[in-house]
């Protein structure tokens, strides 16, 4: 009971201590930033003052003292009484302003700069920013530098300043400059009297961003709590607090907030463990008893492994409570030991059963059988669903699939070994031998009928040494599905007409009878075609070699498209090609591939249609095409031959040739007399020399080297291996 009251009590307790600590924090931050900045406008303020004054007594001073504008309008140097009197009164100006480090006037009209002493302007020290202010675009009017470094003589070391300079103009060819320099040093000052380093911390910036005090001088290690710009000198001051008196006060609240906090904390805590051990005693007394009906001792506060309600509920409930636990762990051990011979079952052939005999015992049965569920179209269908939902569909098939097996008498076994394959071993007798078909044909209606997709269940034959043998011969029987069809049983009988050398010839002679018609731009191709697939469906192939003669299809049209025109390759490449492989990697069944090969096929055909007849020599070399399959077997058939026939010249004939079929001209005519020949040799019983003659060859030794080099044997080797 104290430690469900405790944490309530520490949780209240520290949220309202970090909330008011807070709340100070942050009305002490507002506080100190209204306070800095107040005092950087007042700080201001006293720098614009002090410049201001000066400038409007030089204004004054040049307004109403005659002795400035005899300066300006003499000529020369030796009017040593006018030199004297404006000394006096510079340094008069100065008295009243101590601010003033020095000054010059400029004589623009002799080149003179009288700073208590009379020199040239070109020997004069600060002869750039003299230059630099006679041609600035500024108006008369007066305005204030930037610090900057100023010495009067070469000897002195220079010093920074900010100058006043103002524009005299007081008759014609009477212009000048009176520049006074005002130390940086003594605007620190001034600004150092009004506040206290160890608490805040100022700078000033000049029009061009240059800081009034130099490093070291002025703490920058606080936060900028204020900065305001001056609209008089341009000038921007930044203030901030290093450790003023209101992080002080805030400590002190702080600490004080901090010690009333933690006397009612521990204040809380001992009423809470008083109050909660006042009312603890009656339940204490009825742990205690509790345990002395089920237990030796008496348990204290600290040994209890629980708190009391769950102990005594624990204690009144424990003997059901074991109950249902070793039920549990019986049933879980069961589990697993059925799940551990399941496993071991399907993965020997032999002596299995005597391996099980020893771990448990199994169903009396006769022989094993293995049968295998798979999900058919997965991607389309079941994978679209929600796990959760997929885990119910499973259910309920291994849920049909059981029940239909035991209201037949026959034991069975069933596991998801993948999550889209489930295997069932059948424990059957004798007698049941022909009721597993009838069964698993039941089972997939009932799926197709009842449930939003279809399986195909791959049936192996029974063994009686174990059920290795037969869960290969169930999943062999799956690979068959793409050829046989989904929604149905396969078994392994029917998967054991494999197709022979001869018929995988057949399939290859029929995939390239396919490519050359395409080549040739033949309207009959369709026909080859379905054919082609055909073949394949007749000889009942597995879903691996279906893919493999279908990749060596697309690989060979790649080959010979790439040996034709250019713009028939890249429309293949791009896009039949492409689509041709992904329709491979994704197909089901035979039939869906058919048909979508079909469609990309058909595609691809009618846009070589449509480049064939915009070609300009299009009919002609169809009509030359047309007049050698009519007399291929002509002796002097030959390219200059055709030339003189059709009116054009042997050597366009074998560009076009080759840019239209993919293939030179000798090799088609090639091509077409071996074709001849071959069934020459199977069907009549003329000699190689007379069959060669046929076909158009008069040599004997030419006609066997053209055979050799397209069938790869010779004549004689061709006809001894098919009369076989």
């Amino acid at each position: 009971m104290i430690w469900s009251y405790l944490p309530i009590f520490f949780i209240m307790f520290s949220f309202l201590f970090f909330v008011f600590f807070q709340t100070l924090v942050e009305q002490n931050n507002r506080n100190t930033k209204e306070s800095s900045k107040v005092f950087a406008g007042q700080l201001l303020q006293t720098v614009d003052v002090s410049l201001k004054t000066l400038d409007t007594m030089m204004i004054r001073e040049l307004v109403s003292s005659k002795l400035l504008n005899d300066f300006f309008l003499e000529k020369g140097s030796d009017n040593v009484f006018l030199n004297y009197q404006v000394v006096n009164r510079m340094l008069q100006l100065q008295q009243e302003m101590s601010i003033i480090d020095s000054y010059y006037l400029v004589r623009y009209k002799d080149g003179i700069v009288f700073s208590g002493m009379t020199t040239k302007l070109n020997e004069f020290e600060d002869n750039a920013f003299i230059r630099s202010q006679r041609y600035s675009k500024e108006s008369n009017s007066s305005s204030w530098s930037a610090i900057r470094p100023y010495r009067e003589l070469v000897a002195q070391k220079p010093k920074n300043v900010i100058s006043l300079v103002h524009k005299v103009s007081v008759g014609p060819g009477a212009d000048g400059l009176v520049v006074v320099n005002v130390s940086a040093a003594s605007l620190r000052n001034i600004i150092k009297e009004m506040y206290d380093p160890q608490q805040a911390f100022v700078q000033l910036y000049d029009r061009e961003g240059k800081p009034l005090f130099k490093q070291g001088e002025a703490s920058e290690t606080g936060k900028v709590l204020a900065s305001l710009a001056s609209p008089y000198s341009g000038w921007t001051v930044e203030s901030g607090i290093v450790n003023g008196k209101m992080v002080s006060v805030m400590s002190n609240l702080s600490s004080i907030w901090l010690v009333l906090g933690l006397i009612i904390f521990l204040a809380g805590g001992v009423s809470i463990v008083y109050i909660t051990r006042k009312n603890y005693k009656p339940i204490e007394e009825l742990v205690f008893r509790i345990q002395d009906q089920f237990g030796s001792g008496k348990p204290t506060l600290g040994r209890l492994a629980v708190d009391e309600f769950t102990f005594i509920e624990t204690a009144i409930n424990n003997f059901a409570e074991q109950t249902k636990l070793f039920r549990k762990e019986a049933e879980a051990s069961a589990a697993r030991k059925q799940n551990a011979i399941f496993r071991e079952l399907l993965q020997f052939e032999s002596g299995a059963q005597a391996a099980a005999d020893d771990l448990s015992a199994l169903p009396q049965h006769d022989k094993q059988r293995v049968f295998v569920i798979e999900i058919d179209h997965p991607e389309q269908v079941f994978n679209q669903y929600k796990s959760r939902d997929q885990s119910l569909f499973k259910f309920v098939i291994s849920s049909a699939a059981h029940e239909l097996f035991t209201q037949h008498d026959i034991p069975i076994w069933l596991e998801w070994t993948t999550p889209l394959q489930m295997t069932g071993i059948l424990f059957m007798p004798d007698t049941s031998y022909d009721k597993a078909d009838s069964i698993c044909e039941h089972i997939t209606a009932w799926i197709h009928q009842h449930l939003a997709f279809s399986v195909t269940i791959g049936l192996g034959e029974a063994a009686a040494e174990g059920a290795g043998a037969s869960n290969k011969q169930a999943l062999e029987a799956l690979t068959f599905k793409a050829a046989l069809g989904h929604n149905r049983v396969i078994h392994y009988s029917e998967s054991q007409q494999g197709p022979s050398a001869k018929a995988t010839n057949k399939h290859l002679q029929a995939i390239h009878r396919l490519i050359q018609q395409f080549r040739l731009h033949e309207e009959n191709w369709r026909e080859s075609f379905d054919a082609m697939f055909s073949g394949m469906r007749s000889c009942c192939l597995p879903k691996s070699e279906i893919n493999e003669l279908c990749r060596y299809f697309v690989a060979h049209m790649d080959l010979q498209l790439s040996q034709a025109s250019k713009d028939y390759y890249e429309v293949w490449m791009s896009e039949a090609a492409v689509s041709l492989r992904q329709i491979i990697d994704d197909f089901e069944t035979l039939d869906e591939l058919q048909s979508l090969f079909s469609v990309t096929l058909q595609s691809f055909a009618d846009k070589m249609g449509r480049m064939y007849s915009g070609r300009l020599h299009h009919q002609l070399l169809q009509n030359i095409r047309g007049y050698i399959g009519q007399h291929y077997a002509n002796p002097e058939l030959s390219l200059e031959y055709l030339g003189d026939k059709f009116g054009i010249s042997a050597k366009y004939i074998s560009q076009l040739f080759k840019e239209e079929f993919g293939e030179n001209f000798l090799d088609y005519l090639s091509q077409l007399r071996i074709a001849e020949a071959k069934k020459r040799l199977l069907e009549e019983r003329d000699s190689i020399q007379e069959v060669g003659e046929h076909v158009g060859y008069l040599n004997a030794a030419t006609f066997r080297r053209v055979f050799r080099k397209v069938e790869g044997i010779s004549p004689v080797d061709f006809r001894k291996r098919h009369a076989m």
